[in-house]
């Protein structure tokens, strides 16, 4: 799993010395542990007999000085990984495709950045456990050497505690599970309700039913499920915990009766038990913590799967002008296909096979459904074709070169968004005259506010204007082909008609290439060229050297 191998990314040698101080501090908790049981039962030490209480203090200081350095460790080692596990998530959204994000939704993002929390502390958690594990070894090996029999059946009993203790919490990893998936479909129903708040008001049957049906009824679920899982641990907890007492009563009372232990003996025994509390505690406590990490590994490594990479190479960036200036797209048999949840049915678009020069002015037209917007991802490198090749100037279009195609456009969709920092570096100061002639073009001078200090224009705007705001941007960045979907439909009738008869011409004349999906009839006479969509086929294309006059009549 990739999510593994950042965790052991770490240099061996560095794990080497973590296990070796684990090691040591385990050794020398055992021997503070010997030495109190010897000072109980007035056994002098075999050196320096005199000076017992300086090795006490010795003993002390050392286990004192290796925890803090294991620990301090350990602190940057924990803090190394979360870092490197939420970049590794990054990375994988930096190079994914958006079909396998559209797929993905963003609760699996959330969910996923909160499972890296439970893998954070592994190295630790293994690390405490190798301590433990050498705590327990030598205390059983201090007890068989009191008293072989005595330590044979306190080991056989401990075992059989053990094993009650792991057949109850199996149950409790399907549980987990589901609590899991309740998260999963609650951050998506948080998502709709943020996203689509303004048309969540717009219906009191849709407000109650987000809120009632869907995430109280969640968290309600949720919480009833916790609750099973929690008293389930709890019950195990205190079968744990008591079970401690049962062993210190089997010593008190039937070691001594059943293998004539001596009260010297059974104070050792007692003492090494309790000393053992500590550290038997911190491998029960594995178990959940196995389980919970399990579950967080298998849905990171879903998540891994889920995201195809959209990888640009050293030498593809080294050929970003290998398309040279643009002249033509051309789609040959390009076919695409997926399952549509809304209507449960596959829906196909194409074969098609269409090619759009340079200069054109292109409008795409057809109904709701029809494939129009499909064929924009298809078109701006989103989406690729399941059957058939694209060409840009007559070079094909790979995966590898597809981030660079894409690159290449200037695309407002239809949900467009405006994000809060300036990513693309632009200059968006007052004094950026290109910045002050696309805001004059798009009749938002006075209305735009600078935030100076940020480099950043305010997005406190209707949603008409947001577009413009937009459609800014798209200009700043230069590109020669600007596809548009719905771009005029939250607009003014005023502005709609300046976006059509003015604005789109002199884009044009400034050598820009435009596709805009439109349902604007009353404009279809002035683009070059109308190609309708029905059906996820193209069922007519016209161009300009045609009756465009025509077309808008046949049209209507």
């Amino acid at each position: 799993m990739e999510f593994l191998k950042v965790l052991l990314s770490r240099s061996k040698s560095f794990y080497v010395f973590l296990v070796f101080m684990s090691i040591v501090n385990g050794f020398l908790n055992t021997g503070l542990l010997m030495f109190i049981n010897d000072t109980i039962v007035h056994k002098p030490l075999p050196i320096f007999p005199k000076y017992d209480w300086l090795v006490f203090i010795t003993l002390i200081t050392i286990s004192l000085v290796c925890s803090k350095i294991f620990h301090t460790y350990m602190v940057k080692l924990t803090s190394n990984i979360r870092t490197d596990l939420q970049i590794s998530i990054l990375r994988k959204l930096k190079h994914a495709t958006y079909q396998d994000f559209e797929k993905l939704g963003n609760e699996k993002v959330f969910t996923a950045m909160g499972d890296i929390n439970m893998l954070t502390n592994l190295p630790e958690v293994f690390m405490n456990v190798i301590n433990a594990i050498i705590i327990v070894v030598c205390c059983f090996v201090y007890l068989f050497i009191m008293s072989p029999i005595g330590g044979l059946f306190i080991l056989a009993f401990m075992f059989a505690l053990l094993v009650f203790y792991l057949v109850r919490n199996k149950g409790v990893e399907k549980r987990l599970n589901e609590i899991r998936n309740l998260q999963n479909h609650f951050w998506r129903y948080l998502n709709d309700l943020l996203l689509g708040f303004r048309e969540t008001k717009m219906s009191m049957k849709r407000n109650e039913n987000i809120h009632t049906k869907f995430l109280e009824k969640n968290l309600k679920e949720s919480k009833d499920m916790s609750i099973q899982a929690s008293i389930k641990y709890l019950d195990n907890e205190l079968t744990g915990s008591y079970s401690w007492f049962l062993t210190l009563g089997v010593i008190m009372f039937l070691l001594p009766r059943l293998f004539n232990m001596n009260h010297l003996d059974v104070t050792a025994f007692l003492i090494t038990i309790l000393y053992l509390i500590g550290p038997v505690a911190v491998l029960i406590a594995l178990v959940p913590t196995y389980t919970n990490v399990k579950i967080a590994l298998e849905r990171l490594d879903i998540f891994n799967k889920k995201l195809n990479t959209d990888f640009v190479s050293e030498e593809t960036l080294q050929k970003s002008d290998a398309f040279g200036e643009f002249r033509s797209i051309r789609f040959e048999n390009v076919k695409y296909e997926y399952f549509d949840e809304k209507e449960q049915k596959n829906f196909v678009l194409g074969p098609i096979n269409v090619e759009i020069s340079g200069g054109e002015m292109l409008f795409v037209v057809g109904g709701n459904g029809s494939g129009k917007t499909t064929f924009a991802y298809l078109l701006t490198g989103l989406y690729r074709p399941c059957e058939g090749n694209i060409y840009i100037n007559d070079v094909l279009v790979t995966d590898e070169n597809t981030p660079l195609f894409r690159s290449r456009f200037s695309a407002i969709y239809t949900n467009s968004y405006l994000f809060a920092e300036n990513y693309d570096d632009f200059e968006l100061s007052e004094g950026n005259r290109t910045l002050a002639n696309y805001i004059e073009l798009m009749k938002l001078s006075g209305i735009i506010k600078f935030n100076n200090e940020k480099n950043t224009l305010d997005r406190n705007l209707s949603r008409g204007q947001q577009k413009r705001l937009a459609m800014i941007y798209a200009l700043l960045e230069n590109n020669d082909i600007v596809v548009l979907d719905e771009w005029a439909a939250e607009q003014d009738p005023s502005f709609r008609n300046y976006f059509y008869k003015v604005l789109l011409p002199e884009l044009k004349e400034k050598g820009k290439t435009i596709i805009a999906i439109t349902h604007d009839d009353d404009f279809y006479s002035h683009c070059d060229r109308i190609v309708k969509f029905n059906y996820g086929k193209i069922v007519m294309d016209q161009k300009e050297e045609n009756s465009i006059e025509q077309v808008v009549e046949n049209l209507n």
